[in-house]
């Protein structure tokens, strides 16, 4: 059997989930790295010659090769790596929080790659840090009697958020100190046996988080 192939860019960004299902259930991979070059032009020709040849329907990254399988979209290759791991919701009550979740997480991702990405972010953080409170406050009840998001199964959702959350926490430092149940979530997460094994070997690299076009790319921990 072929190798899993994961393709994204050098860095943590949204490919990262998929890196900890990856490694959470010991698949075999391989994983193709494009860098981008410094600024003004930021060169990312590594990726635009591999575009085209990868015989993919929607070409982007991040992408996964799996046989005869070929999937891009980071919930669609996050859902494959569910369905081959027994990391999907199987009932009808963890599909619906694991749908429920699935949508306000993908706001909740986007909304702090933008501020990451935006040149004006430092006059941003204040703005940012209400929407994140607020939504953190709705995580904290959602967890509140819930083990995972889906109530008592890990399922692939949890890998989205526990990601997003350590970025966010490196960024902000201190910042979900306020939410027990939350806390309580990402420190279960980080114990997981696949999780802390792949974090202490040499195919884990905790930065950079952002790529070089970003304002804050995260090349260590914020000071605030």
């Amino acid at each position: 059997m072929s190798k899993i192939s994961f393709g994204y860019w050098d860095i943590r960004g949204r490919g990262q989930s998929i890196r900890l299902m990856l490694e959470y259930l010991a698949l075999d991979y391989e994983e193709v790295r494009y860098p981008r070059g410094d600024a003004p032009e930021f060169d990312c020709s590594e990726w635009l010659a591999a575009k085209p040849n990868l015989n993919l329907e929607f070409p982007n990254v991040p992408y996964l090769v799996d046989g005869e399988v070929r999937i891009t979209e980071s919930w669609a290759i996050m859902k494959h790596l569910g369905y081959k791991g027994n990391l999907m919701p199987e009932t009808v009550a963890q599909r619906i929080r694991c749908d429920m979740a699935e949508g306000v997480l993908e706001d909740f991702r986007v909304r702090f790659a933008r501020l990451c990405y935006n040149p004006n972010f430092e006059n941003l953080i204040e703005e940012y840090l209400t929407f994140m409170n607020t939504k953190l406050v709705y995580f904290d009840g959602f967890l509140k009697e819930a083990k995972w998001l889906s109530g008592q199964k890990l399922t692939y959702v949890d890998f989205l958020f526990c990601e997003v959350l350590d970025q966010i926490r490196l960024c902000f430092p201190g910042c979900l100190k306020p939410y027990d149940n939350v806390t309580s979530y990402l420190e279960r997460f980080d114990s997981l046996e696949g999780i802390v094994a792949y974090r202490t070997s040499d195919r884990y690299r905790k930065f950079p988080i952002n790529s070089k076009i970003a304002a804050w790319r995260g090349m260590e921990e914020r000071k605030v």
